[in-house]
């Protein structure tokens, strides 16, 4: 065992901390709505459009929820 360690020691160290990256990656972007940075995402447009909506109306005739409901649309069906 000591043999194995001591020969391939670094290699096993490199693979696992490349595996440990891509999980930890693939968690936090993931590929739909309910990931962190989807999430995120969502409540930055959303933030925006409100700040905007309430500054100028610059939204128009669209409302917030709409725009919610598109960005939520848009993210679970990986458009996004």
């Amino acid at each position: 065992m000591q043999d194995i360690l001591k020969e391939y020691g670094p290699a096993i160290i490199t693979v696992v901390s490349i595996v440990a990256l891509i999980g930890l990656i693939s968690f936090l972007i993931g590929t739909d709505a309910g990931s962190v940075v989807g999430q995120a995402f969502s409540e930055l447009i959303s933030g925006f459009f409100r700040s905007a909506e309430s500054a100028g109306g610059i939204m128009g005739g669209a409302s917030a929820g709409s725009v919610n409901s598109a960005i939520d649309i848009a993210l679970s069906s990986g458009g996004g």
